[in-house]
């Protein structure tokens, strides 16, 4: 790179920074250039999923279950199998805890949102499983294919694939990290609508702030697609409605923010830990 284009992406970076900190154009900056060109960055306030993707970029692919996404997933889940220290994330740390504490009683897992099988690869380095695991990962037609062709690669007992949340009957851990905001059914409802209530529910990653809960539009990068922030209080409620205690809560460092929405800003995203009472 000459010292010429150093000095103007220098310039350019310096330019960027100034406008974020001016209120309204920094908003204007966000909605019409940056949500084009920045995955997760987000605009819109809906009340519908079906309302934020009318509002989809022409031209643009809409929703999360693409082909593309076998193609990222090829790359990730390489690295996935292959794990080593370091590419464990620390935020998952509370996940760890709470789960080797619910397989000394439990050994079905309902993974809500589970990838190819991400959470399956990577605990195992740290906790030990249970004899007769039972590891379901509930995806995307797209996701569930090529975590069948992975796991069909090595010894994964254990390990199997659904699109269906109706397959969490009678499993005893639920775990979801990351998942719920692209979910339009709350997840009280959702279990509600489940037999035999899972035992444990460990949630991870996931948006929360007190305001009333909406929907807004993602940048996934390959697609544009619905997102969902919900108010905090609400949804603890909604699981202690259904016979749920909230056992643990952790805040991570991550922040959402909806262009000329201010009140919607979200300053944390959350993790939780509920047993069922009884």
């Amino acid at each position: 790179m000459t010292v010429a284009k150093v000095e103007f992406n220098k310039k350019s970076l310096n330019f960027k920074n100034l406008i974020k900190q001016i209120p309204i154009i920094s908003d204007l900056f966000r909605y019409y250039w940056s949500f084009y060109r920045t995955t997760t960055a987000c605009r819109g306030v809906y009340a519908s999923f079906d309302d934020a993707l009318k509002t989809t970029p022409k031209g643009a692919k809409s929703g999360y279950n693409q082909p593309e996404i076998s193609k990222n997933l090829t790359k990730a889940a390489k690295m996935t199998t292959a794990w080593e220290p370091g590419q464990f994330n620390p935020q998952d740390y509370p996940i760890l805890v709470w789960l080797a504490s619910a397989f000394t009683q439990s050994s079905t897992v309902f993974d809500l949102g589970g990838n190819v099988g991400h959470g399956y690869y990577t605990y195992k380095k740290f906790v030990q499983y249970p004899m007769g695991l039972n590891w379901l990962v509930c995806e995307i037609p797209e996701v569930v294919k090529v975590g069948r062709e992975l796991a069909s690669q090595g010894h994964n007992p254990g390990l199997s694939f659904t699109t269906e949340f109706a397959h969490a009957e009678n499993t005893e851990i639920l775990i979801t990290c990351g998942t719920l905001q692209y979910i339009e059914p709350s997840l009280a409802d959702m279990i509600g609508e489940l037999q035999t209530k899972p035992r444990h529910i460990l949630i991870n990653q996931v948006p929360f702030y007190d305001g009333e809960n909406f929907i807004t539009l993602q940048n996934i990068g390959y697609a544009f697609c619905p997102y969902k922030i919900q108010n905090r209080s609400e949804f603890v409620e909604s699981l202690s409605a259904l016979g749920y205690e909230l056992i643990d809560n952790w805040k991570l460092e991550r922040s959402c923010s909806i262009p000329f929405h201010p009140e919607r800003f979200v300053r944390n995203y959350e993790g939780f830990y509920f047993k069922l009472k009884g």
